[in-house]
C-alpha cells in the first residue's frame, strides 16, 4: 500500500470512529428522550420516537458540518450539502420510525430494545451515505455545456485569476531586484 492509500484508509477509518461517537447523539438523544416522553409525559409510543429524534438529527447536523466532515469540505456548507442531509436523514428518521415501531407491532420487541438494533443497521448505513452522497468531495471535473455560470462564479473566477496574475508579477519582480 502507498503512503496515499495509507493516508486514505487512516482519514477514513477516523471519520468513521468520529461518526460512530457523534452517532451517540442520535442514539441516546432519541432513546433518553423517548423514556422521558413515555415515562414522564405518557405520549404515545410514535410521538414519543418523533419528538427526541427530531431534536437529535439537528444537533446531530452541526456536529456533522463542524467536526466529522469539516476537514472533507470545509466549515462552510453549500446549500446543496443541507438538502442531501435533510433528505439523506429524513428517509433515515422514518426508515427507523418504521423499523423500531415494526419491530413493536409484529415481534413485541419493546422500542428500547427495537433501537439498538436499529442502530447497528444505521451505523454502516449513515456513514456510506453521508460519506459519499450528503459530504461527498466536490467534482472537480466539469464539462462546459454543462456548467452554468452565474455572476457570483464569474466573479469569484476573475478574483482568482487577478490573485495569480499579481503573485506571478510580485515573483518576476522580486527575480529581477
Amino acid at each position: 500500500m502507498n503512503k496515499k492509500q495509507k493516508k486514505s484508509l487512516w482519514q477514513n477509518v477516523l471519520q468513521f470512529i468520529k461518526l460512530q461517537l457523534a452517532g451517540n447523539i442520535l442514539f441516546w438523544g432519541t432513546y433518553v428522550g423517548y423514556a422521558f416522553a413515555d415515562n414522564v409525559l405518557h405520549n404515545r409510543t410514535w410521538l414519543a420516537l418523533a419528538i427526541p429524534s427530531i431534536l437529535a438529527h439537528v444537533v446531530f447536523f452541526v456536529v456533522d458540518k463542524n467536526w466529522v466532515f469539516s476537514d472533507e469540505t470545509g466549515k462552510r456548507k453549500t446549500m446543496g450539502e443541507i438538502v442531501r442531509f435533510v433528505s439523506f436523514m429524513g428517509i433515515n428518521y422514518f426508515l427507523g420510525l418504521g423499523i423500531v415501531l415494526g419491530m413493536e407491532q409484529y415481534f413485541g420487541i419493546t422500542p428500547y430494545v427495537g433501537q439498538f438494533i436499529s442502530g447497528l443497521f444505521f451505523a454502516l448505513w449513515v456513514w456510506f451515505g453521508l460519506k459519499f452522497w450528503v459530504f461527498r468531495h466536490a467534482r472537480h471535473a466539469r464539462h462546459h455545456a454543462l456548467t452554468i455560470e452565474t455572476k457570483g462564479s464569474y466573479a469569484r473566477q476573475r478574483a482568482a485569476y487577478q490573485r495569480l496574475k499579481a503573485k506571478q508579477k510580485a515573483t518576476r519582480t522580486a527575480r529581477v531586484h
